[in-house]
């Protein structure tokens, strides 16, 4: 509340009559210590105008004042909002950070697992092939053979035709062959001796 609003008539007037009385200027018009009614009604006006704008001044502050306390009070609650969702994201961070080092020593338990079951099966797998028996030798043709290095242009069907023999009988004297096309120079054959 403006100190201004605090004022009362009665006060103004004796401003107005003290006002009046110092004025030099109405001292010289009106005899000594003779005011008019008039001129304290001037004066009085004049103070009710200043009193007026005064009021008017402090309504405008009041106003702003206001406006300025409502504008804290939303930032206060919006600052206040930041801050809850500040901590709710630190929580959350807290949580994911938790749940990424449980993730890392799941992650880590498990390829030692992994590791120790490769290590175990690699050694069964050792275990199994020492104590293998070695493969039977291919049976013995009971057709009679004999061997041919394979030269440059040769092709099985060429050779079955010189051997007076068929593809499939040298391929079954030969299983490593896996087809007729089978076949390099320098290689040794198994064919039918006829």
């Amino acid at each position: 509340m403006s100190h201004y609003r605090l004022l009362s008539f009665a006060p103004l007037a004796l401003l107005a009559l003290a006002m009046l009385a110092g004025n030099p200027l109405l001292a010289q018009q009106q005899p000594a210590g003779a005011i008019s009614a008039q001129q304290v009604m001037q004066v009085l006006a004049g103070m009710r105008e200043d009193l007026n704008l005064a009021n008017a001044r402090d309504k405008q502050l009041s106003m702003r004042l206001d406006a300025l306390e409502e504008g804290i009070t939303k930032y206060a609650k919006e600052v206040e909002d930041l801050r809850a969702v500040c901590q709710e994201l630190a929580r959350q961070n807290q949580t994911l950070e938790t749940r990424l080092a449980e993730l890392q020593r799941s992650l880590e338990a498990d390829q030692k697992a992994r590791k120790e079951e490769w290590k175990a099966l690699t050694k069964d797998i050792s275990t199994m092939v020492r104590n293998a028996a070695p493969a039977a030798p291919p049976p013995a043709s009971s057709v009679p053979a004999k061997e041919l290095t394979i030269i440059a242009g040769d092709t099985l069907s060429s050779i079955a035709k010189a051997a007076k023999c068929t593809v499939a009988e040298i391929m079954a004297l030969n299983p490593g062959l896996k087809s007729p096309d089978d076949i390099r120079v320098g290689q040794v054959l198994r064919v039918p001796a006829k």
